[in-house]
């Protein structure tokens, strides 16, 4: 089974997209357009605070009229933060995201903020392995019918 730390293993890229809870909501806005990502962790040195989606966005900037380049991170991020450990299976994460209704998990070990996994990662994680399994039985069922 594929575990949270193979599918951050095999990420290319690296560096955590993180800000102060003192950042605005527009430098958060920018850095994901600039990384094309969905979501900045906040961070106060190495604690993780919460997270700030473009879920947080639509719902508590926009539709309130409030002004991303005076709203401060700390007012409006998601505090209340789901985490899983590198050792997690996919399919774990994937229960935690359906039952919370999240799309991303930052990823903790040791009390050490190690990485972030999101809905896609997961889903791609698990077609690959699914497209694995299906190759090994069409390989067992040839070989037998010969």
């Amino acid at each position: 089974m594929t575990t949270v730390a193979d599918i951050l293993k095999n990420r290319k890229g690296g560096q955590l997209a993180a800000l102060p809870p003192t950042a605005t909501v527009r430098e958060a806005l920018q850095m994901m357009a600039e990384r094309e990502i969905g979501s900045v962790l906040l961070m106060q040195g190495d604690a993780l605070l919460g997270i700030f989606t473009e879920r947080d966005y639509a719902r508590k900037i926009a539709l309130k009229g409030l002004s991303s380049v005076d709203t401060l991170l700390t007012d409006v991020m998601t505090s209340r933060l789901y985490v899983v450990g590198p050792r997690q299976t996919v399919r774990e994460c994937l229960a935690i995201m359906t039952q919370g209704k999240l799309r991303h998990l930052p990823v903790v070990d040791g009390g050490q903020l190690i990485g972030l996994v999101s809905i896609g990662d997961l889903v791609n994680a698990q077609l690959a392995e699914q497209s694995f399994l299906i190759q090994q039985m069409e390989s067992y069922i040839a070989g037998n019918l010969t």
